[in-house]
């Protein structure tokens, strides 16, 4: 028994939820006092995340506590940028307005009878259980960051009748013996807040990303079927002309929506894009210097989360860009010979748009695709080789 085809609320379900995580709502749907509660608890994470960073300057500018300290000086670096890319994200939410009108003609174009969702494979699109497990296993690993310091303060606690005070970022500076218990809550609080947002900006604007690129995709590939599918001829020259003019139509429509989701998220691609490999570079050396202990193991495994992320976004890249080329190839592959010339014509403007396929642009700089997470992983590995020499050296 085949299963219910999804909606398209199914697909945007995903993104809206990992954003209400730190209390904010990109489609609003309402002013309900439980959503003003909610909203109220997203100013919180947004202070917190404020106050962090002014702090984190603080101390980069004063340098006196972080000296040569080899560790400190790696963690901050890796902070500074992961601080940069998720506020590039964040701020790339921003643009309600404009998520709200791609996210409109995306609706608008989805299959609405049960039929229809089935001829588009609309459940074949649907989100994967892996990436669903890649979000949850994400989310679990960037808490555990967090919470890793508390964690090792009670192991320690346990075997050496001591607690440490251990916090997770180098911001705020504890002593147990002039600052009162208060003050290591409520630094605990505002690295909770400051990371709920980092984290869940970073990892829900490209979950929108990928859900807007999903339907785009789906649709070229319909369309890519339907035309190679078809059989024209001249005896019912006017259904094929309206059938392939409501094709070109539908072309002009899709690479239209393209460029406006190139618009929307093509700057914090190309930042995510020049950023990732310096993060994954400061992570990678702060985990050998730190070794096997719970910080560094959680350090490793949010580093290979980090990964298939950028592996993600660069997977619907090159996705986008096969499906769309994939329509010359249908065009070319139908029975258009018993077409009449009007219909040729119509298929002849197809070819040349398609000859161009739509792809995931980071502001026009750099298309976004396998090869792109390929040469990202390329400098990684250079970027990490350097470093551990010149750390050894």
């Amino acid at each position: 028994m085949e299963s219910v085809p999804y909606s398209y609320e199914d697909f945007t379900w995903v993104p809206s939820l990992s954003y209400r995580l730190c209390g904010y709502e990109i489609l609003d749907t309402g002013r309900t006092r439980r959503q003003m509660l909610i909203q109220l608890y997203h100013w919180v994470c947004v202070g917190s995340h404020v106050c962090c960073v002014l702090f984190m300057i603080r101390r980069i500018i004063e340098w006196d506590t972080i000296g040569t300290d080899i560790s400190l000086i790696i963690r901050y670096a890796t902070l500074v940028t992961y601080v940069i890319n998720s506020d590039t994200k964040y701020g790339t939410s921003q643009q309600k307005g404009a998520f709200k009108r791609l996210n409109s003609k995306l609706s608008a174009l989805f299959p609405k009878s049960t039929q229809a969702r089935i001829d588009h494979r609309v459940n074949e699109f649907y989100w994967p259980r892996p990436l669903l497990m890649l979000i949850v296993v994400y989310f679990g690993s960037s808490a555990m960051v967090v919470l890793g310091p508390l964690l090792q303060s009670g192991y320690i606690y346990l075997m050496e009748k001591r607690f440490p005070f251990m916090h997770c970022y180098p911001y705020y500076i504890f002593d147990p013996q002039q600052d009162p218990l208060w003050y290591y809550f409520l630094i605990y609080v505002l690295e909770w807040m400051h990371s709920t947002l980092m984290v869940i900006s970073n990892m829900s604007t490209d979950l929108w990303l990928v859900c807007f690129e999903v339907q785009i995709c789906m649709h070229f590939d319909y369309m890519a079927r339907s035309l190679e599918s078809y059989q024209p001829h001249w005896t019912h020259d006017s259904a094929d002309r309206k059938f392939i003019s409501d094709l070109v139509d539908t072309h002009v429509q899709l690479l239209d929506l393209q460029d406006d989701l190139n618009g929307i998220f093509g700057g914090s691609l190309l930042l995510s894009l020049l950023t990732t490999s310096g993060v994954f570079c400061t992570v990678a050396v702060y985990t050998q210097i730190q070794g096997l202990n719970l910080e560094g193991i959680t350090y490793v495994i949010f580093m290979m989360t980090a990964t298939s992320q950028v592996y993600l976004v660069c997977y619907y890249g090159e996705l986008v860009r096969i499906l769309s080329r994939n329509i010359t190839h249908a065009a070319y592959n139908h029975n258009w010979s018993d077409a009449t010339p009007a219909y040729k014509k119509f298929l002849l403007i197809i070819i040349t748009r398609a000859q161009r396929p739509a792809e995931l642009s980071a502001m026009g700089y750099l298309p976004v695709s396998l090869d792109t997470f390929k040469q990202v992983g390329k400098e990684q590995s250079q970027d990490e080789a350097l470093t551990t020499v010149l750390f050894k050296s």
